[in-house]
């Protein structure tokens, strides 16, 4: 069994207690660390939901941009490039995507 497979499943569990400056540290199932979501068990579902709605949201907010006659396609596609989909795949090279996230997340893109 490779050495990340256990992270991976949903049954591992794992009874180590961590301290730290005397205290335990409390185990939980996903958290929030440098503004992306982690779990526990390597699953991204919260995460991939949490980037669709910020790209979202900046693609709501640059509607003015979008209706613009006096902007050029090229500007407009550079931007939605850089300011949406960068938005959307951030730190994606640490998930491990299932193939219906990976559907959500190239639907919401082009």
């Amino acid at each position: 069994m490779p050495e990340n497979a256990r992270f991976m499943s949903n049954n591992w569990k794992d009874s180590t207690v961590i301290m730290a400056e005397g205290t335990n540290v409390e185990v939980v199932e996903d958290f929030c660390y440098l503004g992306s979501y982690l779990s526990r068990t390597g699953n991204c579902d919260k995460e991939c939901m949490i980037r669709i709605g910020k790209a979202a949201s900046v693609f709501g907010r640059l509607v003015n941009v979008w209706k613009s006659k006096s902007i050029s396609l090229a500007v407009k596609v550079r931007l939605y490039e850089s300011l949406v989909i960068s938005t959307l795949l951030y730190g994606t090279e640490s998930w491990l995507l299932s193939v219906t996230q990976m559907k959500k997340i190239r639907s919401s893109s082009p």
